[in-house]
């Protein structure tokens, strides 16, 4: 009976879009979503695209099932399905592994793509960011990166407001200690002198 009165056209908050309005609005953020997800396998181009294909797909499954209505912000819904695919992978993979997720950093990827992006983008920072444990690195990206408030990055991640924030420092604190050598040899920081 609920699913029933679930479906009447009264009990909606917000008019209907049609699937093809809903598709295009989710293709205009691919752009972000590829991005998001190269970062996060640290510039693998094959997972990184598989990520936003099953991110798409997902996204629009759960359009046609109805459960995702236009009352919200539409690139942190997708960037949220496409964290907790990639967290979710990464957890099964050192799950089947035998490996805790929480203790182990990920180790650096040497592939070609890897080092393309790395080489376009600024490579110290780039390989910090990729030597952050998984939840960090994820909560780094969708703020200081994508530029999500809080609020988004907490709904795309699935954890309290409280948890970004506490996430965030511990990002920002290892980022800093792990750039510090190289701001002050590219004389962002002065040097200190030694007395």
């Amino acid at each position: 009976m609920r699913t029933l009165l679930a479906r009447l056209p009264w009990r909606r908050n917000t008019p209907l879009l049609s699937p093809e309005v809903f598709a295009l609005r989710c293709q205009e953020q691919a752009t972000d979503l590829l991005r998001l997800a190269r970062r996060l396998t640290r510039g693998n181009e094959d997972p990184a695209q598989d990520l936003v294909q099953d991110t798409l797909i997902r996204a629009f499954e759960a359009f046609l099932r109805e459960e995702y209505h236009d009352q919200g912000n539409l690139r942190a819904y997708l960037m949220r399905i496409l964290t907790n695919r990639f967290l979710s992978q990464k957890r099964r993979d050192r799950w089947d592994a035998g490996v805790d997720i929480e203790t182990v950093p990920p180790p650096l990827s040497e592939s070609a793509e890897t080092l393309l992006v790395s080489q376009a983008l600024d490579e110290p920072l780039e390989r910090a960011l990729a030597a952050l444990p998984d939840g960090l690195r994820a909560t780094i990206l969708l703020v200081d990166i994508e530029g999500l408030e809080y609020s988004e990055a907490a709904l795309a991640l699935g954890i309290p407001l409280g948890t970004v924030r506490s996430r965030l420092f511990r990002a920002r604190q290892i980022l800093h200690q792990a750039l510090l050598p190289c701001a002050t040899a590219q004389g962002w920081l002065p040097v200190k002198e030694v007395v």
